[in-house]
């Protein structure tokens, strides 16, 4: 018994030590396949001999091989065995492959790939995609790899994460990776996201450089710019803010039809370009970027804002400047497709207003008097500390409005708040309080009803000039209460009539 149990133990060792496996493969390129720099990754006990072994390839429909290419040589010292085309690195045998892509852009389709050795033995076996009605594809442990497709200038591999880990479970063993590592040990890294706040992401440290750059976050907010407005039609940007900031999210597959106004969370790395934060689609890591709209029909209300407001703070959030004349810069747009910076003032300063080219809002006339300008606070700053080059980059030729804007005067950013309006009032549900915030840094509201009663009380901090809005639902009696906001000794009040 105890002969028979230490030889089950070393055959287990053995087994373990001896595995041969399938350790990460490149099968779809951009464009047209690509087969010099495809590629498949082997990895095993070093001196395996891999004459007479085959790579299959598996198509979900039917569930039949379609290729099979056998394999020479053998695995050398670092355990890694790397057959493709001649421009792949650490290429072990040069045999050009093409298997086939389990789905496209438009949908997902599954397909598989398996390793057998030299008596047709089944070495290793992994399926990818999920499978389209009717077509089969059953990997180990019950579950596909996913299939990466490559998008926006990627090539993305299949890869086993942690390196050359098997639990026999496809789904549990391989990740779609952009780092590309023939011949050597795959990125492990796990990915552990941040939860984080925009207004975390556009934190900088000294030189401008945001403190969590190359750091894989998740982050929500509500998109301020229809995508691909402010970039050409095949690569994604768009931005999205919350109440205290903006970021720009660049490139990546995402879901079409993103908004103005819709509510989103992205998954992403945070990164810079010439000043500007953005949330990109690549980075180190096992990490997979991701945009998923939670909510749609929501509403951005622009901050009010001048030509001397302290632009950085602002940056990838909807604002609008009012009174302006054009003082300088280039040429207004004659149309569509016309990049042009136009230097502006409205008396207390200048900025730059900026058309860009992939938008439309080149179509709007130049204004022949006063205007307001509405867009999203952008920068392009190629030098350090990056505290210059804000610009107001207009999205739509609605953005350009002629005369003074409705609503309070820039003046007011002078004062230390003001009370704007409560809509709809009356009221049968939710109601949108608005305050202009001036000077004021923190803005206590309070809202009581008739018999004096504090039913709801809040307070705005860390405020920055330009617009606060904020709602309020009653859990009481219908009836009248009384909004009194407050900051310092500055205060103002309003009636509210809630009706059932």
């Amino acid at each position: 018994m105890r002969l028979r149990l230490f030889v089950l133990l070393c055959l287990m060792a053995t087994t373990a030590f001896g595995q041969v496996m399938l350790n990460e493969f490149l099968y779809d390129t951009q464009g047209t396949d690509d087969t010099s720099i495809m590629y498949t990754e082997i990895y095993g006990p070093a001196g395996t001999d891999l004459t007479g072994w085959t790579l299959v390839g598996i198509n979900g429909n039917g569930g039949t091989a379609y290729a099979t290419y056998t394999l020479s040589g053998s695995i050398p010292s670092d355990g890694y065995f790397v057959v493709g085309g001649a421009a792949v690195q650490n290429v072990d045998q040069i045999l050009p492959h093409d298997l086939q892509n389990a789905g496209s852009s438009t949908g997902e389709d599954c397909d598989g790939l398996e390793l057998r050795n030299s008596g047709g033995t089944l070495i290793d076996h992994v399926c990818y995609g999920n499978c389209a009605s009717g077509h089969i594809c059953n990997g180990e442990g019950g579950s596909n790899a996913p299939d990466p497709f490559p998008s926006q200038g990627i090539n993305y591999a299949l890869s086993r994460i942690p390196d050359h880990t098997d639990t026999d479970n496809n789904g549990a063993d391989w990740s779609q990776s952009d780092i590309l590592t023939p011949g050597e040990a795959n990125d492990g890294v796990p990915c552990e996201p941040v939860d984080a706040t925009l207004e975390e992401i556009r934190e900088n440290d000294s030189d401008g450089v945001p403190a969590l750059i190359g750091t894989f976050v998740v982050v929500r907010g509500i998109v301020n710019v229809d995508n691909y407005t402010l970039d050409s039609l095949t690569e994604s940007s768009f931005y999205f803010q919350d109440d205290n900031a903006g970021c720009n999210v660049f490139r990546g597959t995402v879901p079409t039809g993103i908004m103005e106004g819709d509510c989103v969370e992205v998954s992403g790395w945070v990164g810079q370009f010439n000043g500007l934060t953005e949330i990109v689609s690549s980075g180190a890591g096992n990490c997979s970027f991701h945009v998923e709209i939670l909510e749609e029909g929501g509403e951005v209300t622009p901050l009010v804002l001048t030509t001397t407001s302290a632009f950085e703070a602002f940056e990838g959030m909807l604002a609008e400047v009012r009174n302006l004349t054009i003082v300088g810069g280039d040429p207004w747009p004659t149309g569509a497709g016309q990049n042009a910076n136009i230097t502006v003032t409205d008396g207390n300063g200048t900025m730059t207003v900026r058309i860009d080219g992939d938008s439309q809002a080149g179509t709007a006339p130049q204004p022949s008097t006063t205007f307001t300008a509405r867009g999203i606070i952008t920068q392009f700053d190629n030098s350090s500390p990056y505290s210059d080059g804000y610009q107001l980059t207009l999205r739509y030729p609605a953005d350009v409005i002629a005369g003074s804007a409705a609503g309070d005067s820039p003046d007011l950013l002078a004062e230390n708040f003001k009370l704007l309006s409560s809509y709809p009032n009356p009221f049968n549900g939710v109601t949108n309080i608005e305050l202009a915030v001036g000077s004021a840094r923190e803005i206590q509201v309070t809202i009581t009803d008739v018999l004096g009663r504090e039913v709801y009380g809040r307070t705005l901090t860390n405020l920055t000039p330009g617009n606060v809005r904020f709602q309020w639902q009653p859990e009481g009696a219908a009836g009248l209460y009384f909004l009194r906001a407050q900051s310092g000794a500055n205060m103002q009040s309003t009636k509210l009539l809630y009706l059932k």
